[in-house]
């Protein structure tokens, strides 16, 4: 596929187009909760998850808090009224700083074949919105070009893989776990610790580590790697170096949840994690403004989907 750039802005007046190929009449219009269950027809038919993992997901999409005037769900490309291919859209609200930045992740980009010619037009329209930084967390290797013609760049250029439980505090103090159980009684802002209490609810292993007087949060999420490998990844820290400062008591923790290996977004080694960096392994794209953290994978599909 030949993918030019678009005016979005000129798109977003139109929601309704043709096929020059068809007398069929296309239109993209936002998922309903009336349409879930054609959306995970379509999704079962797209991807190799089992419809388990949709119904999952979409469900949390449905009750979780969506950010004013952005899609609980996202689009569907339908042809005389029939749905033919779905994006889905998962917006949040993150503090980059001192400011609340909006960011949406577009994930789950599916056309039936018959209709692939309109795909761009369906992504173009999730784009639509310019005070939004948009996220691809998880774009194939065939999808790459594609979004980078849209203007896409990376943050993150790959993945280090490593045994945290054998790396050292970079700081020789004492240090403690403050588990899922007790995050309410953590020295956290309300916004951090309701964020924390959501991705353990997904299934996240989230916690604090308390040392030099600091409450230092964390979210990993349970993986399984080739098929057979269980590690975690790193799914949300304030800071890589809040890693680095507690890694082997935050590694010890994580393996006691049977989880001895850990993933991290990195473009690079990381100094005071032993492990191995591994370029191109899953890069991660956005466009927009806002440079997201690398690192933080809250509200995507990461943690909603990634665990069921």
């Amino acid at each position: 596929m030949i993918v030019s750039r678009y005016d979005i802005d000129e798109y977003a007046m139109k929601s309704i187009v043709t096929a020059s190929s068809s007398s069929e009449k296309l239109g993209i219009r936002e998922i309903a909760d009336a349409d879930i269950d054609l959306v995970i027809n379509l999704l079962a038919r797209g991807f190799p998850n089992p419809r388990r993992y949709w119904e999952v997901g979409l469900e949390r999409l449905r009750t979780r808090s969506v950010p004013h005037n952005m899609p609980r769900y996202g689009y569907l490309l339908e042809a005389d009224g029939n749905p033919v291919g779905v994006i889905l859209l998962i917006s949040s609200l993150r503090r980059i700083g001192d400011r609340q930045e909006l960011f949406s992740n577009l994930s789950s980009w599916y056309v039936e074949p018959g209709f692939r010619s309109h795909a761009t037009q369906l992504f173009k329209r999730a784009l639509a919105n310019k005070q939004t930084t948009y996220l691809n967390v998880s774009a194939a290797t065939n999808v790459r070009p594609i979004i980078e013609a849209f203007g896409f760049r990376r943050y993150s250029e790959g993945q280090v893989l490593c045994l945290l439980a054998l790396a050292r505090n970079r700081r020789n103090t004492r240090a403690y776990i403050i588990g899922v159980d007790s995050i309410g009684a953590a020295d956290l802002e309300e916004g951090e610790r309701r964020l924390l209490e959501a991705q353990a609810d997904y299934g996240c292993i989230a916690f604090c580590c308390t040392t030099d007087g600091q409450t230092r949060p964390f979210v990993f999420v349970p993986r399984i790697i080739r098929g057979f490998i269980p590690c975690a990844q790193l799914a949300y820290c304030r800071k890589i170096t809040d890693l680095v400062d507690a890694a082997g008591t935050v590694g010890r923790y994580l393996l006691r949840h049977g989880r001895p290996f850990v993933l991290i977004d990195a473009n690079g080694p990381i100094p005071g994690i032993p492990g191995k960096y591994f370029p191109g392994a899953t890069p991660k794209y956005y466009k927009g403004a806002v440079t997201p953290v690398r690192g933080d994978l809250t509200e995507t599909e990461a943690t909603i989907f990634g665990i069921w």
